[in-house]
C-alpha cells in the first residue's frame, strides 16, 4: 500500500450481533495544497478500492466509507465496484443542494448509501425510500427520544443503523427498538457489572492459567490439550491444513509440538480456548488475534524486546470482555509476568504502549497512534498485516 494516509476499520453488526460490514475511517499523514483536488488523499482512498483493495482491509464484507459532498461532486464513488462499497454521506444538505442531486445521481447508477437521520424532514423525503439504511446516534440523545426518532423514521421502507453503541446496555435498548445495524465499541467492553469473574468462566480461566505457566513441559501441553477432543480435533486439522504447509502429516499434538514448537501450539491452544465462549460476537477473536499480531511486530522494532509477551498481551486485552469482569480480576487468575499485568491494567511501559497505540489505531483515534517515535506508515502497514494474520487464522483455526 503506497498510499499517504492512515485507514482502520470498524465492525458493523446485524441484528444476530454477526458482522455484515465494516466502515473505513482514514487520516491523511500529509495535507495536499488543494484538498478539493482530485489529487487529495480521498482521490487516493478511493483509487486502491478495486475489489482486490478492498479485500485487503474488509475482506469479502461489505465496505462502508464516508463520502463528502466534494467527494461526491469530483464522482471520486465511480472508481468503486458498486457490489462492495455503501457510501455514508457526510454533511447536512437540503433536497435542491447539489449534494442531494449528487447523491441521486450516485443511485441512479445502482450504488448505495447511508444517510443520516439529521437531514430536514424534505432530503430524508427525497432519499429515505431509496437509501441502504439511515444512521442514527444512539447515545446523542434519551432513550424516549431514541424510541420516537426510531418510530418516525419507520415511514422510510429501509434499514435502521444504530451508531455509537458503546456498552451492551445501548446494544439490549437498541435491539428492543429493531434496529438491523448495530455499531459501536460495545463488543471489546464488559457486559456486566459483576467484580468476580462468572463461575461459568472459571474452568476457562484454570486451563489458560496452566497454558500461560512459562516453565510448562511438553508432556503437560500435550495432557492439557487431549483433554479436550474438540480443543485438540481443531488444533490437528489447522496443523495439517494447507495454510501451514508442513511437509508431513501431523498425527498427534506431541508431534505437533515437535514440529511447530511450544509457543505456538501454545498460542493456538489460547486462541481455541478464547473462542469457545460462544455466547460473544465472533468478532472479538478477531479483535483479540489483531491486538496480539500488531503488538507482537510493534515489539520487534524494539531492541531486545519479549514478543511472547507482546503477543499475550494483546491476545489478553479483551479479557474482560470475553469473561465480563473488570480487567484486574480477570489478569488476577493467570500466572503472568509483571510486565503483562502492567500493560493490561494501567497500560504501562513498553508492552502497554504497544496495547494502547494498537487499541488506538484499531479505533482511529489518531492523535494517539504513536509507539517510540515510529512512524506513521510503517504502524499501518503493521495493522493491514494483522489483519491479514488474524484473517488466515479464524478463517483455518476457528472454523
Amino acid at each position: 500500500m503506497d498510499c499517504n494516509f492512515l485507514i482502520s476499520r470498524q465492525p458493523i453488526f446485524g441484528s444476530k450481533i454477526n458482522v455484515v460490514a465494516y466502515e473505513v475511517r482514514f487520516c491523511p499523514i500529509v495535507e495536499t495544497a488543494d484538498e478539493s483536488s482530485p489529487s487529495s488523499a480521498e482521490h487516493a482512498l478511493f483509487t486502491m478500492f478495486t475489489s482486490s483493495g478492498l479485500d485487503q482491509i474488509v475482506g469479502t464484507r461489505d465496505c462502508f466509507i464516508g463520502l463528502t459532498p466534494v467527494g461526491m461532486a469530483e464522482g471520486l464513488w465511480k472508481l468503486t465496484p458498486k457490489s462492495r462499497v455503501v457510501f455514508v454521506l457526510s454533511g447536512i444538505f437540503g433536497p435542491s443542494d447539489p449534494a442531494a442531486q449528487d447523491a441521486l445521481a450516485l443511485l441512479q447508477q445502482g450504488y448505495r448509501i447511508t444517510i443520516s437521520d439529521q437531514l430536514c424532514s424534505e432530503s430524508l423525503d427525497l432519499l429515505g425510500n431509496r437509501a441502504h439504511a439511515i444512521q442514527i446516534d444512539a447515545i446523542g440523545q434519551a432513550p424516549s427520544a431514541l424510541e420516537q426518532r426510531v418510530q418516525e423514521l419507520r415511514r422510510y421502507k429501509t434499514k435502521l443503523l444504530a451508531a455509537n453503541v458503546d456498552t451492551y446496555d445501548d446494544l439490549e435498548f437498541c435491539r428492543t427498538l429493531g434496529f438491523d445495524f448495530y455499531q459501536g465499541r460495545f463488543v471489546s467492553r464488559s457486559a456486566s457489572k459483576t467484580r468476580e469473574v462468572p463461575v461459568n468462566r472459571l474452568a476457562l480461566m484454570r486451563i489458560l492459567a496452566k497454558l500461560q505457566q512459562p516453565d510448562i513441559e511438553m508432556p503437560e501441553l500435550e495432557r492439557i490439550v487431549s483433554q479436550d477432543v474438540s480443543l485438540s480435533f481443531k488444533l490437528l486439522s489447522y496443523a495439517n491444513s494447507a495454510a501451514i504447509a508442513l511437509p508431513r502429516k501431523v498425527a498427534s499434538v506431541g508431534h505437533a509440538v515437535r514440529l511447530l514448537g511450544m509457543e505456538m501450539l501454545r498460542n493456538w491452544a489460547r486462541v481455541l480456548l478464547m473462542s469457545a465462549v460462544d455466547d460473544k460476537p465472533r468478532e472479538l477473536m478477531t479483535i483479540a488475534l489483531m491486538r496480539a499480531r500488531m503488538c507482537e511486530r510493534l515489539s520487534e522494532t524494539l531492541p531486545a524486546a519479549q514478543k511472547e509477551s507482546f503477543f499475550s498481551a494483546g491476545l489478553f486485552s479483551v479479557l474482560d470482555a470475553l469473561l465480563d469482569c473488570p480487567m484486574e480480576k480477570a489478569v488476577a487468575e493467570l500466572p503472568l509476568v509483571d510486565e503483562v499485568r502492567e500493560a493490561l491494567t494501567k497500560k504501562a511501559g513498553p508492552i502497554g504502549q504497544a496495547l494502547r497505540c494498537t487499541i488506538a489505531y484499531e479505533r482511529a483515534d489518531w492523535d494517539e497512534v504513536q509507539f517510540y517515535g515510529l512512524p506513521p506508515l510503517p504502524i499501518r502497514d503493521i495493522y493491514m498485516e494483522a489483519i491479514a494474520w488474524a484473517q488466515q487464522i479464524t478463517t483455518g483455526l476457528l472454523s
